[in-house]
C-alpha cells in the first residue's frame, strides 16, 4: 500500500523544519523524514544530568549578518530571546586578548617581537602570507600561519594533502591578527562581516530564553502546522526509489511502508543523493567534533562569551560560556576540538584533564573553583576535502535536471551559517511552490 503526500520532505534538520512550515502553511500535505530520534540536525542544545544547557552547532545566531534570519526567529520565538553583543577573545601562546584589540593591548611577550605599532590593512580579496607580512609584520604572519593555522587539525590535514596555503587563509585572518586602519571594501560577504564588527567593535548576537540554541528548533517544531504535516523520525532504514535518467523520486520506502508525492524536498546530505543520481563527488574525509561541557562549583571571574583558540599542541578550538551566553550564572565552560577522523585518538580522561589544566593557564580558572560536573559528547559533523567546495557546488548544480521533482531549498557542502541557510531555504521552496 503506498500513502500519498502533497510534498516529502527528506531530512530534519533547520533546512527541512522549515521547508516543512512553509509547506504546511501554504496548505500542502508534508511528510517529513529523519532518520535520528532528534529533530534539528547539527544545530541543538543538550542537557546534562543536572540539567544544565549546552550548545552543539551554533551557539548564537549573528543579528547583522542576515536581517531576514533575524526577523524570522524573532517572530517564531514571540520575544522568547535576547541580544547582546558578544564579546570574543582569542588565545595565543598561553595569553588571552580580546578579538580586534590593537596590538598596544596585546600580551608584552608577542608584542615586544612585532615590528609595527599600527597597521594599514589594504588586503581586498584572499589574503597571502606575503600580504599579512607586508601589512603585520613577518613576525604575526608567521605566528597566523606556522603555528596558529597548524594547531587546527582540520586544516592541517588539509595543507598535508595538497590544499593551497592560500585557500585556508581566512580562517586565521582576520581572527588572530591585532586592530588595524582597514582601506578596501571586502567583496566576499564574510570579510564584510569581519569588517562591520571591527570597525563598529561590538557584534550583536540573538539567543534564545528558553532551550538554549536548540530553542530556535524548538519553535520552529511548534509552529508547523500538524494538520497539514506529519514527521516521522527515528527511523530504521530509508530506501528512496530514483531514475537515474530523469533524476525525478518515484518513491520512498521507509521500513517497510511506501510513500509517493509530487514534489521531494532534500534536506539530507547531497552526497547521498549525489550517489543515487549517479554524480560523481569528490572525495571527502569526515570530521569528528570533541565537545567537553564542564560546570563549576562558583562563577568564573571574566567577561568572554567565547574564546577562539590558536595554540599548536592544545587539543582545543573554541572555548565558550553557556552560562553567560544564556545571560545567566557563569560558572559553566564548554571546550571543542574537530579532527579529521582517524588523523587521531582522542583519550576522554586525558582530554578532560589538558582542558581543565589549560583553563588554568589561561587564567579562566582558579584553581580553588572545583568541577561539580562534566559531559562527554563525540559525533561526525560535516567533512574535509582538498577541493574546492565552490567548484564542487557548481559541477553538482550543472548536473541537476530541469524535468526532476526534486528540489533543493539549500546546496551546501559544508557546515554553514544559518544566516545563510534561512534565505536560501525561503527563496527556494518559495520558487518551487509558485511555479
Amino acid at each position: 500500500m503506498t500513502t500519498k503526500f502533497d510534498a516529502i520532505v527528506i531530512g530534519g534538520g533547520i533546512s527541512g523544519l522549515i521547508t516543512t512550515l512553509i509547506l504546511s502553511g501554504n496548505g500542502y500535505r508534508v511528510l517529513l523524514v529523519e532518520k535520528e530520534q532528534r529533530l534539528g540536525g547539527t544545530n541543538n542544545s543538550f542537557r546534562n544530568r543536572r540539567g544544565d544547557s549546552f550548545d552543539f552547532g551554533y551557539h548564537t545566531l549573528d543579528c547583522d549578518r542576515s536581517p531576514f534570519a533575524t526577523r524570522f526567529f524573532s517572530e517564531v520565538l514571540h520575544g522568547q530571546f535576547h541580544t547582546f553583543a558578544l564579546k570574543r577573545g582569542i588565545a595565543i601562546k598561553g595569553h588571552t586578548m580580546p578579538y580586534n584589540a590593537p596590538i598596544s593591548e596585546w600580551p608584552e611577550a608577542i608584542r615586544r617581537s612585532v615590528e609595527k605599532t599600527e597597521f594599514v590593512d589594504t588586503i581586498d580579496g584572499p589574503p597571502t602570507r606575503e600580504s599579512l607580512a607586508s601589512i603585520y609584520g613577518d613576525y604575526l604572519a608567521g605566528l597566523a600561519l606556522n603555528e596558529i593555522l597548524p594547531s587546527y587539525p582540520t586544516l592541517f590535514w588539509q595543507l598535508k594533502n595538497g590544499k593551497p596555503e592560500s585557500d585556508l587563509m581566512d580562517q586565521v585572518y582576520p581572527w588572530f591578527f591585532p586592530k588595524s586602519i582597514k582601506q578596501s571594501i571586502g567583496k566576499h560577504e564574510w570579510n564584510r562581516f569581519h569588517q562591520k564588527v571591527r570597525d563598529q567593535g561590538e557584534h550583536m548576537v540573538m539567543y534564545p530564553s528558553i532551550g538554549g540554541f536548540g530553542g530556535f528548533i524548538d519553535a520552529i517544531v511548534k509552529k508547523i502546522d500538524t494538520q497539514k504535516a506529519r514527521i516521522v523520525q527515528g527511523f530504521s532504514k530509508l530506501d528512496v526509489s530514483i531514475d537515474p535518467d530523469s533524476q525525478k523520486i518515484r518513491s520512498i520506502d521507509l521500513d517497510g511502508v511506501t510513500y509517493q508525492a509530487d514534489q521531494y524536498f532534500w534536506c539530507a546530505p547531497l552526497a547521498i543523493v549525489g550517489r543515487l543520481l549517479g554524480v560523481p563527488f569528490p572525495s571527502a574525509h569526515p570530521q569528528m567534533l570533541c565537545l567537553g561541557s564542564f560546570v563549576f562549583e562558583r562563577e568564573l571571574p571574566f567577561a568572554y562569551h567565547e574564546i577562539l583558540v590558536g595554540e599548536r599542541g592544545v587539543p582545543i578550538n573554541r572555548i565558550s560560556f553557556p552560562g553567560k551566553i544564556a545571560g545567566g550564572k557563569n560558572d559553566k565552560a564548554q571546550v571543542e576540538f574537530a579532527y579529521p577522523l582517524g588523523e587521531m585518538v582522542i583519550e576522554e580522561n586525558t582530554w578532560v584533564a589538558d582542558s581543565h589544566s589549560y583553563l588554568e593557564k589561561l587564567g579562566l580558572l582558579q584553581q580553588d573553583n572545583p568541577l561539580i560536573d562534566y559531559h562527554f559528547f563525540g559525533a561526525n559533523k560535516g567533512f574535509v576535502s582538498t577541493h574546492d567546495p565552490l567548484k564542487m557546488l557548481a559541477d553538482f548544480r550543472a548536473s541537476l535536471r530541469h524535468s526532476t521533482n526534486i528540489v533543493y531549498p539549500y546546496i551546501g557542502l559544508e557546515v554553514d551559517s544559518i544566516s545563510r541557510i534561512i534565505p536560501s531555504v525561503f527563496r527556494e521552496v518559495y520558487r518551487a511552490i509558485t511555479a
